[in-house]
């Protein structure tokens, strides 16, 4: 049939069903565009195309050979390779015109910036926010290699910042409730590099850095060090009073239940102590991050440590004299009130 004859339209009828089959078939084809891929030229400079170009019959029309069987099969694969060389081609040549352009379009702000700026060369801290706010309602994940060097640190650093505290708050991923609430930086750090799809690994370097960046930026997350040096991540509204509160109350709900075997001491009225182990199974931290929690609250004054066979342990701190009257036995309490009548009577 020739091109002149081919017919605008084509009307198909169902007589035993299908309709809906067909439909979403025809709809993937449109969207895959597959003809083009049938028709698109040859790859330049390409082996196989000179090699295909040689077993061409000059009497084909249009350059293109007719073949069956496993002829034609093998004909179909080399051209299906020819095409997507081609289209990975043309895809890489656009993902390098889209790089090129998002430094041109960073570059023309902050020039605009700098111009705004009465002329001068460095930017403010809200001029940063406002060129990392651009870049990212440009969909660009920023890296160094869009932002550039030199002056243009500070963006890189402050977008960076921006977007860890976007990863850590979405609450699709829920990173930090996954933690516990808190994380260790260097977990943080492996994790983002993840998610970020190989797009550019950022150095432990620039995400301390940009870590450090949360305060100032005055972003819902934290950055804080336990007195060993381990640097962790939390929320900006989590404080040690509160961790400690809820290493205690878990501490004195332990006061009703009966230890796995029999102990020789009260322990309906002192509880028993605990591991960092079973600590960060209560509370969903990392054995690192447990551990660190409850030195923190023994420097505190609120707990002290056993250390035995059976590792270190951590218990309420009865020892501490303030702690200690607020579980006085009864015994305790009578031997007070002895002493109480004998020096109001002038005995002692």
């Amino acid at each position: 049939m020739n091109g002149s004859d081919a017919p605008e339209s084509v009307k198909i009828s169902f007589r035993r069903g299908g309709e809906k089959i067909f439909y979403e078939r025809l709809k993937g084809s449109m969207t895959q565009r597959k003809w083009l891929l049938r028709d698109a030229p040859p790859a330049p400079n390409s082996r196989a195309a000179d090699e295909g170009s040689k077993d061409t019959p000059a009497g084909t029309p249009g350059g293109r050979q007719k073949g069956v069987g496993i002829a034609g099969l093998e004909q179909l694969g080399l051209n299906m390779r020819k095409n997507n060389e081609l289209l990975i081609g043309s895809a890489f040549e656009d993902l390098e015109a889209l790089m090129s352009s998002a430094k041109e379009v960073i570059a023309l702000a902050e020039r605009f910036a700098r111009q705004t700026n009465n002329g001068q060369g460095n930017a403010s801290a809200e001029e940063n926010a406002i060129l990392a706010e651009s870049a990212s309602q440009l969909g660009l994940v920023t890296t160094k290699d869009i932002v550039g060097g030199g002056s243009s640190e500070s963006l890189y650093l402050s977008e960076l910042a921006r977007n860890l505290a976007e990863f850590l708050t979405d609450d699709s991923r829920g990173v930090l409730k996954k933690a516990g609430g808190i994380i260790t930086l260097v977990d943080l750090w492996a994790m983002f590099n993840r998610a970020r799809g190989g797009v550019e690994l950022v150095s432990p370097a620039d995400f301390e850095k940009a870590a450090r960046l949360w305060s100032k930026l005055k972003l819902p997350v934290r950055l804080r060090t336990f007195r060993s040096g381990v640097m962790v991540v939390q929320g900006r509204d989590r404080t040690d009073g509160t961790t400690v509160r809820a290493i205690l109350t878990w501490l004195r709900d332990l006061h009703e239940f009966p230890p796995e075997r029999e102990v020789p001491w009260d322990w309906q009225e002192f509880g028993r102590g605990v591991t960092a182990q079973e600590a960060a199974e209560r509370f969903g931290w990392s054995l690192g991050v447990a551990e660190e929690e409850l030195l923190m609250a023994e420097e505190r004054g609120e707990l002290c440590r056993e250390e035995g066979l059976e590792g270190l342990k951590f218990w309420v701190n009865y020892i501490d004299p303030g702690e200690h009257k607020k579980h006085k036995s009864q015994a305790q309490k009578d031997s007070d009130e002895v002493m109480k009548a004998l020096k109001a009577s002038g005995l002692l």
